[in-house]
C-alpha cells in the first residue's frame, strides 16, 4: 500500500500505513497479510513489534505497519475511531491484494497497548488479532476510562485472539483476559513492555517467547 492512498487525516490524529521495508514478498504475491499497530510511545520499531514483523515476514507474510502522529489534545475515543477506520481500509486493500495472488486471504492484526482497544471492531470484521499488553484496566490518564470489554458485548462468534502480557502490568487483568480467549500467555514479573526491570536476560527470553507465540498463532 502506498502511504499517500492510506493516510487518513484528522485534527489530532494522523495515521499512515506503509509496507515494511524488509518484506520478502510483494503484496500481490501472497494471501498472508498482517498489520502491525503501535501503542502510545511504543512505535512499530520497538522490540515486541519489530520482531513480530521480522518473524512474520520471514514466514512469508506481507507486513504493513501503522504509524500514528498524535497531538497533545488528542483523546482516546478519537484515537480508537481512527484506528478502526485504518483497519477497515487496510483489510479491504489486503483482501484485494490477496485475490490478485490467487491465494485465500489470511489476515492478521498485531496490536500493542493503545491499539488493542481496536479489538472489538476487528472482531466484528472476523479478523484474527494479537493483543500485546491489552488495556483491560483503564489508564489513569484517560478520562474516558477506555478498556476492552470482557467479554465482548456482541454475541456473534469471532476468532479468539492471542493475548500476551506481564503479570506486573497494571493495565492487564488475567481474569478478564480469559473471558476473551483461551490463548493467554502471561509472563511472570513482566511490565507493560513485557520486560523485567534490571533483568535483561529474562526480558530477552520473554521477547523470544512472545515472538514464537505470534508465529505459532499466525500459522
Amino acid at each position: 500500500m502506498s502511504e499517500t492512498s492510506n493516510t487518513i487525516r484528522k485534527a489530532n490524529v494522523t495515521p499512515a500505513v506503509t509496507p515494511w521495508g524488509k518484506n520478502r514478498v510483494k503484496e500481490t504475491e501472497t494471501g498472508k497479510h498482517v498489520l502491525i499497530m503501535p501503542g502510545i510511545g511504543y512505535t512499530v520499531d520497538r522490540p515486541l513489534l519489530y520482531w513480530a514483523a521480522q518473524a512474520l515476514a520471514a514466514d512469508g507474510w506481507f507486513v504493513d505497519r501503522l504509524d500514528l502522529k498524535l497531538t497533545e489534545s488528542v483523546e482516546f475515543p478519537e484515537m480508537i475511531a481512527c484506528m478502526e477506520r485504518v483497519i477497515d481500509e487496510w483489510s479491504t486493500a489486503a483482501r484485494e491484494h490477496a485475490a490478485e495472488s490467487g491465494e485465500e486471504p489470511r489476515l492478521l492484526v498485531v496490536t500493542k497497548s493503545l491499539s488493542t482497544l481496536s479489538f472489538p471492531h476487528a472482531a466484528k470484521l472476523g479478523l484474527r488479532v494479537v493483543l500485546l499488553t491489552p488495556v483491560l484496566n483503564p489508564p489513569p490518564f484517560d478520562k474516558h476510562k477506555s478498556i476492552i470489554p470482557a467479554p465482548l458485548p456482541a454475541p456473534n462468534k469471532y476468532p479468539m485472539p492471542l493475548i500476551c502480557a506481564g503479570d506486573a502490568d497494571p493495565y492487564f487483568d488475567a481474569r478478564k483476559a480469559c473471558l476473551l480467549t483461551s490463548h493467554v500467555r502471561t509472563f511472570a514479573g513482566a511490565n507493560h513492555s513485557i520486560e523485567t526491570p534490571d533483568d535483561w536476560n529474562t526480558s530477552l527470553d520473554y521477547l523470544k517467547q512472545v515472538t514464537q507465540a505470534i508465529v505459532d498463532y499466525a500459522g
